[in-house]
């Protein structure tokens, strides 16, 4: 008699079973197909992205060896191609790249427009944006004046801690190149018992500190 029950139960099980599938069986197999889908396309998207990337670095670093045969005009026209991609950090190194070419092309001006437009792309990292500003400074020190760099330098802050030391260094350089030498040796003295100061910088400080002495 229990045999009889376990087999009723079995075929009710069995039809609601098959009911169930009859009416979801196609929601399941869409789902199962929509996952292999989407797993086969971010696959093929990462061994895109990878192959793609990889293809950029090449383009990057045969530029970067056209500068050192002075091969200006072959290097910017790959690294326009490299600055213009999705990849925003090879992006922003080929910018910096592009400065470079400008500046060693004696096209200081050029150099520090395009480093203006390097800081106001906002689809590059911040940090990138900041150092461009920092490039800026650097390229154009000698006409640039005390105010403009305490103006960036006050601009800079998802990045402070980091670049601060930086701008503070060549806040102090501008310094000394005035004739302020007692602040000048109060900012680089300060800097180099700074604990959070950067290694390289500390080394620079040292000599800055000899000579402002």
């Amino acid at each position: 008699m229990a045999n009889i029950f376990n087999e009723v139960d079995e075929d009710i099980r069995k039809e609601r079973y098959q009911s169930l599938w009859s009416k979801y069986g196609k929601y399941v197999i869409s789902l199962i197909v929509l996952i292999i889908v989407i797993f086969s396309l971010s696959q093929y998207f990462n061994q895109k992205n990878i192959t793609d990337n990889k293809k950029l670095l090449d383009i990057y670093y045969s530029a970067a060896e056209k500068i050192e045969i002075n091969q200006y005009e072959l290097a910017n026209k790959s690294l326009v191609k490299v600055y213009n991609e999705k990849n925003k950090t090879l992006s922003a190194l080929s910018g910096f790249k592009l400065a470079e070419i400008l500046i060693q092309d004696n096209q200081k001006e050029k150099a520090l427009l395009f480093l203006e437009e390097m800081y106001n792309n906002k689809s590059l990292e911040q940090i990138y944006r900041e150092l461009a500003l920092y490039k800026y400074i650097i390229i154009n020190f000698e006409n640039i004046q005390i105010k403009e760099i305490e103006d960036i330098a006050n601009s800079i802050t998802t990045n402070k801690i980091i670049l601060e030391p930086y701008f503070q260094e060549i806040f102090g350089i501008k310094l000394l190149t005035l004739g302020n030498i007692e602040k000048a040796n109060s900012i680089f003295t300060e800097l180099s018992k700074d604990k959070d100061t950067p290694f390289d910088l500390k080394a620079r400080l040292e000599k800055l500190i000899l000579i402002a002495s």
